[in-house]
């Protein structure tokens, strides 16, 4: 009960008893003054516990009620008077008038209302069969099998659930944080061997361990007790199990069987109630608190009446029928262990095994936790366990010497603070509590063994998809990318005990930071499959590889804002060009001296509008003039130019001199190099049309007088300002022949200016256009004219100092003949010179070719090694075959003869003497090997004094 509560009610209790009742001569008995009724029913109750203390006193009876304070309220049977008389007759005290619920010990009615039922929930409720069966047995009577609350009428409370919709139900007794705690941490007796043993009965008694198989290689999963006792483990390997213990017996996986089992375990579980947390197959928390209290008829908070005792019964016997259950259903034993919080439950568990339970109690357990070892409490692994020993903590009752701050330094803040409350018996971690997920990963270190680079980097690319989707499925990104790279020991073999298995190997691990949270297998597989390759190993040596996105964000999925923690700007959809864009673009614009015929026919298809037929509505031409303008700008060369976007004070020019360019520093060269080849790409691109709002105005224009100006009046402003544009083209694009209309042959070897105005009038009339034309030698034949090609910079800068100046001069005289129209005849001279006096030409032979092995197509170093070990993988045990040994020998020899690779030979040879020496298994296999080498040197030593060297030092 509340402390409250038995402050108030023993106080009360005490001045009952201390009330004595000695003549009618006390002040209780005193007239009333006018309006006084506090003092009229302060003197009532006074007379109400005289004639109590008088009752009292002349009772011969048990005084069994000694302690109690009761009050009657509403209907009960026996009725009021009854009741009030037994309870004082024997000893108890009793309250006519109730000024406060915490006055009474105990308040006795036979029903509630509703409202009382949540007004008096925390109070003790009993029936008046509680007086009158205690009275008969001659003794106090445990009060909470007379409950009213847990029988009386109870008032509902509505409970919205999504798939019923609205359903009722009762309210639920809630008990505070500080009350006391019931878990029980349920787990199987070596669940795998127990259920196996079902189908060999005959090995219950005896060492027995469940396995894959009996092979060195193998694993125990788990063993029975009696095996235990010999030292055998769960997780050891069979080699060492057989030692410790001759006679296992080796059981094999059922399935199917553990499954009905772990079935049959939790629903024997869910039976009892409370909170329940699945921490295994076979292994369960189970938070039986509120049922407990309940049970009890206790609050969990102070000592009374033997509350505690009542719990700690309660829950021993809810322990009791449930590992009697479990049994019945499964056939098997589980232990359970019973503590206050998770920790002493677990630490109970230990205690209780095999088939036991054990109740560890809260005056025990800070003697029961300091004994243990700090490797046994949860969470404490090897090298936690080497850390806190150098600080001279073996024991738990050590870790209380130290202080908060000491093992935060040495093991981090979470760690310390958990150890520091784990050492005082305090965990205040809840059943079924949820902690958000720190990390996921995706690892794979079994059956791994790759030939070549690209097969490591695929398979890490297909982790990185798995990684992906398990971070969907949490939905959550991460900002930080972990990557775990097993490689082989150097002194390890290259197949360990268990097959496939990585066997002892070194581990690497490098992180990477992202810029923002991402899940994409893309983008963590890129950086993964760089992580890999900056460590350079070799591809035979990988025995395991994983990755890990740490520093996780949950995926937001609201739709009114961007998906992921990245901000994104939002812009709105692009709107279409505007109509007077839209006429400029649609409309072809004819040249300024060409004359267009009008056409005023009406297109049949329009009907008649009279808004737009009305005379007084200003009509649009059809054309806007100022768009003969923007296509005089469009076709500008300059306009053209490329912008500055590589960020460089170096410009480098359109048309550049190739001269000025091999005479510049290399520095300033490389720079202008680098931007030629995006200047020329962009310049190659077409311009579209420059808009209306660009066109140049005319310089007696004013701008922002013409912007205002309606569309017509803009139309005539720059019909009588506007003057035709001179198009100034560089020489090298007059060269070219732009042909916009199909145009008639023109009398040959005239020249532009021969024609007048007037006769260019006349040809625009009658649609002929004047195209630009070579001056041609007299008597010979238009020539078809061959642009000559622009020198790539980076070439030129690439070639020696006088065969460049050969170059740049051979190209500037095929310029100036291509613009005077002169065959000039080349006089470029060969690019290789010959060598001056005193110099002699070096002729370099060709490499010799690379030599494949046999039919393979192998050649490199690499690969030859990789090969070589797969062979004496699989030949190990019974050795190489001569025909093989006479294949390899050959095929160094020619190496050495033709490849002339004496690198490669040395590297293979010295690759093949350690897989041999490091096999260590004596045998047939390993002798066989070793002459299998020296047959491999001799061949070696033969063919290098074939080519008249020395012997190699192999």
């Amino acid at each position: 009960m509340g402390s409250v509560l038995d402050k108030n009610s023993a106080q009360v209790r005490k001045r009952i008893e201390r009330h004595t009742f000695e003549g009618e001569d006390g002040e209780e008995y005193e007239q009333s003054e006018f309006h006084g009724f506090g003092g009229y029913f302060r003197r009532k109750k006074i007379k109400l516990q005289n004639l109590d203390a008088e009752l009292r006193t002349a009772s011969g009876k048990p005084q069994i009620f000694k302690g109690i304070v009761a009050h009657v309220t509403g209907y009960t049977q026996p009725p009021l008077h009854v009741l009030h008389r037994e309870i004082v007759q024997h000893g108890g005290g009793f309250l006519q008038y109730l000024d406060s619920k915490t006055m009474a010990t105990h308040i006795i009615a036979s029903t509630l209302p509703p409202k009382k039922s949540v007004d008096f929930s925390r109070y003790r409720i009993v029936k008046p069969g509680w007086i009158m069966d205690s009275i008969v047995a001659g003794k106090l009577l445990p009060w909470n099998e007379y409950r009213v609350l847990d029988e009386g009428p109870r008032q509902k409370v509505l409970k919205f659930d999504g798939s019923k919709g609205i359903t009722q139900q009762s309210p639920q007794t809630k008990h505070g944080y500080r009350s006391r705690r019931y878990i029980m941490h349920v787990d199987f007796d070596s669940f795998f061997c127990a259920i196996s043993l079902k189908k060999h009965p005959e090995h219950i008694d005896k060492p027995a361990a469940v396995a894959h198989g009996n092979g060195n290689g193998s694993e125990i999963a788990s063993c029975n007790y009696p095996a235990r006792a010999f030292g055998v483990k769960n997780g050891m390997w069979m080699k060492k199990a057989l030692e410790l213990c001759s006679d296992l017996k080796i059981l094999p996986y059922d399935f199917p069987a553990y499954e009905d089992a772990s079935r049959l375990f939790y629903e024997s579980i869910l039976q009892v109630g409370g909170t329940v947390q699945s921490v295994s197959i076979d292994e369960a928390l189970v938070d039986v608190s509120s049922i407990v209290l309940d049970a009890a008829g206790s609050q969990g908070v102070g000592v009374d009446e033997g509350s505690i005792w009542r719990e700690q019964e309660k829950v021993d016997a809810m322990a009791r029928v449930l590992r009697d259950r479990i049994k019945q259903k499964t056939g098997c034993h589980v232990s359970i262990g019973i503590g206050g919080n998770i920790l002493q439950a677990k630490v109970a568990l230990r205690k209780a095994k095999p088939a036991g339970q054990y109740h560890l109690k809260p005056e025990e357990v800070l003697e029961f936790i300091g004994q243990l070892q700090v490797e046994n409490l949860p969470g404490v692994a090897y090298s936690i366990g080497n850390k806190l020993e150098e600080l001279g903590v073996k024991l738990v009752k050590d870790l209380r010497e130290l202080s908060r701050e000491r093992l935060s330094s040495v093991l981090g803040p979470k760690t310390g603070q958990k150890l520091f409350e784990y050492a005082r018996g305090i965990d205040k971690a809840e059943v079924g509590e949820q902690s958000p997920r720190k990390s996921v990963s995706a690892e794979v270190n079994w059956g791994i063994r790759f030939i070549s680079q690209e097969e490591a980097e695929e398979f890490v690319r297909n982790l990185c998809k798995e990684l992906e989707r398990r971070l969907l499925n949490e939905q959550v990104r991460g900002k930080q990318l972990t990557m775990k790279i097993m490689r082989r020991s150097l002194d390890a073999p290259l197949d360990p005990a268990k097959h496939l298995g990585h066997g002892k190997c070194d581990v690497f691990n490098k992180s990477i930071a992202f810029g923002v949270g991402t899940n994409s297998h893309e983008a963590i597989g890129l950086e993964a499959v760089n992580i890999l390759r900056s460590f350079k190993f070799s591809p035979g040596d990988l025995r395991g590889l994983g990755v890990q996105m740490t520093k996780l964000e949950p995926i937001r999925t609201k739709s009114s804002g961007p998906e992921g923690s990245q901000r994104k700007l939002l812009f709105n959809a692009a709107s279409g060009p505007t109509a007077r864009r839209k006429s400029v673009e649609a409309e072809a614009i004819d040249v300024d001296d060409t004359p267009v015929k009008k056409k005023d026919v009406p297109t049949p298809s329009i009907e008649h509008d009279p808004i737009a037929d009305d005379p007084m509505t200003p009509k649009k031409q059809k054309v806007h003039p100022a768009a003969a303008l923007a296509r005089v700008a469009a076709s500008d060369p300059k306009a053209k130019t490329p912008l500055n976007v590589a960020g460089t004070q170096f410009l480098i020019p359109s048309n550049v001199d190739p001269a000025i360019l091999a005479e510049l520093p290399n520095d300033i060269r490389s720079k202008l190099m680098a931007q030629a080849a995006p200047a020329i790409h962009q310049a190659s691109k077409p311009r579209s049309e420059s808009p209306l709002a660009d066109v140049l105005l005319p310089s007696q224009v004013d701008a922002e007088v013409f912007a205002a100006l309606p569309e017509d009046m803009k139309a005539e402003v720059l019909a009588t300002y506007a003057k035709p544009q001179v198009i100034h083209r560089s020489p090298q694009k007059e060269k070219v022949v732009q042909l916009k209309r199909q145009t008639t042959p023109t009398k040959r070897g005239g020249i532009r200016g021969a024609f007048s105005k007037a006769t260019r009038q006349r040809d625009a009339q009658a649609g002929l256009y004047q195209t630009n034309f070579r001056s041609l030698r007299t008597g010979s034949e238009p020539v078809v004219e061959q642009p000559v090609e622009d020198i790539d910079p980076a070439f030129l800068a690439e070639l020696p100092e006088d065969v460049r100046k050969e170059v740049i001069a051979d190209h500037r005289r095929r310029r100036l003949a291509a613009r005077s129209g002169l065959d000039a005849p080349s006089r470029r001279q060969p690019l290789i010179s010959e060598p001056s006096a005193g110099q002699k030409r070096i002729t370099f032979p060709a490499p010799p070719p690379k030599i494949a092995f046999a039919q393979s197509g192998m050649s490199s170093t690499q690969e030859i090694k990789d090969m070589v070990d797969a062979w004496h993988t699989e030949t190990r045990a019974v050795g190489p075959h001569r025909g093989d040994v006479e294949v390899l020998s050959r095929y160094l020899q020619r190496v050495i003869l033709e490849e002339r690779d004496m690198e490669k030979v040395s590297k293979v040879f010295k690759w093949l003497v350690l897989i041999v020496e490091q096999d260590g298994i004596e045998g047939k296999g390993l002798e066989s090997w070793r002459r299998a080498v020296e047959d491999v040197k001799d061949g070696i030593q033969a063919a290098t004094r074939e080519r008249g060297l020395g012997m190699l030092d192999i």
